[in-house]
């Protein structure tokens, strides 16, 4: 397992947590969700 720490603004920290909150999941479980949805499109893509 590898830590990424990565600074963002205050606004979009608002935003990803009201959408971590809105799907019931904690706000490391949305980031590493749409990570790895992106993830994901990029290598269909190739």
């Amino acid at each position: 397992m590898v830590n990424i720490n990565i600074e963002i603004s205050d606004e979009l920290h608002k935003k990803i947590k009201l959408a971590s909150i809105m799907q019931d999941i904690t706000l490391k479980d949305y980031v590493i969700k749409v990570l790895e949805k992106r993830a994901k499109e990029c290598k269909t893509k190739t």
